[in-house]
């Protein structure tokens, strides 16, 4: 039952580069690399064709090119010497402005609003860095006005949604005036590695790249949206060495534990339990599952400890093939397609980073009259 002290998020849009590529393409190309012998290709098909994902976007725009027309890789078979953290970070600005843009300009098509009312402007990232960033971009040339207040929320990894989220909620209890306006931009794909390690050969056959906005106030909803109930944050004791992020010599490096689904699923059920009853919902009217769709192991695994079954974790397995994991952007993904079916009620959303860390939202999908 909403109050009118409820905070809403009212509408998303979503943006992803122009240039795709399916798994089994992503798959031919890595086995090619001379880096790797026949060892490392056996394990590159094997987690490859388990991944969940068919498809993914990335903005370099190499792949499908003859090796000498390769403009961000080197013109050799191993494509070493790799990118320098400067010319990934360098094609970041390029493409975060002009992603963002697209992101906040698909949220207007689907909700309308008056850049002029934005009072807040909040900017995630972990896949890159400047200053001036993509949020004075975005005050340029979508029009917010030159006295909004801007927070960047970088390098958290894949659960930095819910902290957008959640900043949101806060600025909009302590302002009822308050119009948020979110701008989430992860390409993940910048750092890729050839190094014939298991965690970097894993953690290229997952991340993708894409963009996303989403606009929260107090104000209700005409066309609907999801009403942000509440939000819980975990810490999984013991955990901070099965995922991390941090900068390489040539690129930001993932570790990816294969544990991590494990940890995840021993963990989960306590973790729902506390979201929800922190809101006064009990788990079993919990109608909808909007879960970070961080692998196929990961899904697996939440379903299994949960007692879901296929059609509960639609959305997040339909995000993962079409668009692989874009790290913190890829909830808003599966937000987007959740409140486009037409059941409604209470739903449960984390995600999954660093530390290794829980954040998830008790939140209830409502559908608009107009």
């Amino acid at each position: 039952m909403s109050t009118k002290h409820d905070i809403w998020l009212h509408g998303i849009g979503t943006a992803v580069p122009e240039r795709s590529y399916t798994q089994g393409f992503a798959l031919e190309f890595m086995s090619g690399l001379s880096t790797y012998g026949d060892t490392e290709r056996r394990f590159l098909n094997r987690i490859y064709r388990n991944t969940g994902i068919t498809k993914r976007h990335s903005v370099i725009e190499d792949y499908g090119k003859p090796v000498d027309e390769y403009e961000f890789f080197a013109r050799n078979a191993s494509l070493h010497p790799e990118p320098s953290v400067r010319a990934r970070n360098d094609l970041f600005v390029r493409h975060a402005d002009s992603l963002s843009v697209a992101a906040v300009e698909a949220l207007r098509s689907d909700t309308p609003f008056d850049p002029a009312a934005v009072s807040h402007l909040i900017t995630v990232s972990c896949t890159g860095f400047s200053a001036p960033g993509f949020d004075f971009t975005l005050v340029n040339r979508i029009g917010l006005p030159t006295t909004v207040h801007r927070f960047h929320l970088g390098f958290m990894g894949c659960f930095a949604g819910f902290t957008a989220m959640k900043l949101a909620h806060t600025i909009c209890r302590a302002d009822p005036d308050a119009v948020v306006l979110i701008a989430d931009v992860e390409l993940c794909t910048l750092h890729f590695q050839f190094k014939p390690e298991p965690e970097t050969m894993v953690a290229n056959s997952l991340f993708a790249d894409g963009a996303a906005a989403a606009l929260v106030s107090s104000r209700v909803p005409e066309r609907g949206g999801y009403r942000l109930a509440g939000f819980f944050s975990r810490i999984i004791m013991d955990s901070e060495q099965a995922m991390s992020w941090t900068l390489g010599d040539t690129a930001f490096d993932m570790t990816l534990s294969a544990y991590v689904p494990r940890l995840l699923q021993s963990d989960i059920g306590d973790i729902v339990r506390h979201a929800v009853d922190s809101v006064g919902i009990a788990a079993d009217d919990i109608r909808l599952w909007a879960i970070h769709p961080g692998g196929r192991a990961i899904l697996d695994r939440i379903g299994e400890a949960l007692g879901l079954d296929g059609d509960d974790l639609a959305d997040s397995a339909a995000t993962l093939a079409g668009y692989g994991n874009m790290s913190s952007a890829t909830i808003f993904f599966v937000l987007d397609r959740m409140r486009r079916n037409p059941q409604s009620g209470p739903v449960f959303a984390a995600a999954f980073g660093p530390g290794l860390t829980v954040e998830s939202a008790a939140l209830e999908l409502v559908h608009g009259t107009a």
